[in-house]
């Protein structure tokens, strides 16, 4: 299989980005009076939800802490596809094209509410993961 590489390369982005995800997240804090008068906001309002009564900052926490999850999960994925079997590379190669357009998404999702770092992240992502579904192909046979 030649998209070993390729999908290790992947696989390495989306743990950086999702180790980075993770600690940015949790250690931002507002830099202005305001932003640090929302956060306390967000701690202190609660609301009923579902059957549990949560603030604003739990919602923010735990929804973060599900893309870290996804993040992983993504990094872990890749990395276990950079060693599929030959009867496993049609699955592979449809998951490397279902990661890469997750990372698409995050691309538009990056520029419209993050910026250009989080956005460069996917793009470099995407890149390897289109790099890798591209190579995902099945073994030639040997003929004798």
């Amino acid at each position: 299989m030649r998209a070993k590489l390729p999908l290790r390369i992947s696989s390495i982005i989306l743990f950086l980005f999702a180790l980075g995800h993770t600690i940015g997240f949790q250690t931002f804090r507002p830099a202005s009076k305001q932003g640090l008068d929302v956060m306390e906001a967000m701690r202190s309002v609660p609301f009923a939800f579902g059957n549990a009564t949560v603030h604003w900052m739990d919602l923010y926490v735990g929804f973060g802490l599900a893309v870290s999850v996804s993040g992983f999960f993504s990094a872990i994925v890749a990395w276990r596809l950079s060693t599929a079997a030959p009867a496993e590379v049609p699955l592979a190669r449809a998951i490397a094209w279902l990661l890469c357009a997750t990372q698409v998404a995050s691309i538009v999702l990056s520029l419209r509410y993050f910026g250009p770092v989080q956005a460069g992240f996917s793009v470099v992502s995407s890149a390897a993961l289109i790099w890798s579904a591209l190579r995902l192909k099945p073994e030639a046979k040997a003929t004798a």
